[in-house]
């Protein structure tokens, strides 16, 4: 079974202690600040039934590990849906060795292109929100990963149509799609000489660290579809993310669908707070509580337009605080 390790927080620190004495220093660079709110009508703009209709269409391509057709089809589309929407992307492609040998993996990065304008992609906007495209490589399994990642990619694929109607405060914004998130072995590792899986948030915090300025937070979303598990915000989360995110479920009624865990989950908001030094809130449904996870069950019926809208007015009603 592959396996995805609950981290107590200090074990947590430690490995932060690790890196910080490695190879690479933690970023030290400014962070900037809101330029505009996030409208509080946002909130109420947000579809589910949208981010599901994002996800059928994802999962019609089938499979999507890296370097697949199916990742190069979901890349494709992705890039059109968002050039519709009027923002601008930029493809960020690189290699790197893997238990399968060298593999190339390609991060996608979208921001508003406001006026038709290229953005200056070594500039920062104050906001990152983060979730992984790809799909676990199961060889023998038709793996399609509806909800492990396709659920948090449409969410960001909706949040990119109800914040495109805001052109100001759409450009506090960059949406990054990470590539290789999952292993190919057994389980991810992330520890000091020992790397295996967030292939592609890795990259970018390291890409991150070579810009001028650095975001204020970012929001990393993953396997946020399946209303029957409460959405996880990770012990590790920034605390003043984690107080935000406490309001904003408050305001929102969704004291029943959010947990506030003692605990760090391994996943693609490690490497922007390891190398990038980057505050972070993390959502992620309780997969210790998906039969289903990395299994070819990983289907649409386990996901609802209304998990979906959760946890995207979620993350809107934190961002509307935070930009008050």
């Amino acid at each position: 079974m592959v396996i995805r390790f609950f981290l107590g927080l200090s074990a947590f620190a430690s490995s932060l202690v690790l890196f910080s004495c490695g190879e690479e220093e933690p970023s030290s660079l400014p962070a900037v600040r809101a330029t505009a709110p996030i409208p509080e009508q946002t909130v109420g703009q947000f579809s589910g039934q949208r981010a599901y209709d994002h996800i059928v269409k994802l999962t019609s391509f089938g499979p999507r590990p890296p370097a697949s057709e199916g990742y190069a089809k979901s890349l494709s589309y992705l890039e059109s849906t968002l050039k519709d929407l009027g923002w601008a992307t930029r493809r960020s492609t690189f290699q790197t060795l893997t238990p399968k040998g060298r593999i190339s993996f390609t991060n996608l990065l979208a921001r508003h292109a406001r006026d038709g304008n290229e953005p200056d992609w070594d500039q920062s906007p104050p906001y990152l929100i983060g979730g992984h495209l790809d799909s676990k490589f199961f060889p023998d399994l038709n793996f399609t990963g509806v909800n492990d990642s396709g659920s948090s990619t449409g969410v960001m694929l909706e949040l990119a149509r109800v914040l495109s109607a805001h052109p100001e405060a759409a450009a506090n914004l960059e949406l990054v799609f990470f590539d290789g998130e999952e292993a190919f072995g057994e389980k991810i590792i992330f520890e000091r000489g020992a790397k295996e899986g967030l292939y592609g948030s890795i990259n970018f915090a390291q890409q991150l660290r070579k810009r001028q300025t650095r975001p204020t937070l970012g929001i990393v979303l993953d396997l946020v579809g399946d209303p029957k598990v409460p959405l996880l915000v990770g012990g590790d989360s920034h605390p003043n993310a984690v107080a935000q995110a406490r309001a904003a479920t408050k305001v929102l009624g969704l004291g029943g669908s959010v947990s506030f865990p003692d605990a760090s989950i391994l996943d693609d908001h490690i490497p922007l707070q390891v190398y990038a030094n980057l505050p972070v809130l993390h959502l992620i449904g309780d997969f210790q509580e998906m039969p289903y996870w990395h299994t070819a069950g990983d289907t649409l019926d386990n996901i609802t337009p209304q998990a979906l809208e959760n946890a995207g007015k979620l993350t809107l009603q934190v961002l509307h605080q935070m930009t008050q």
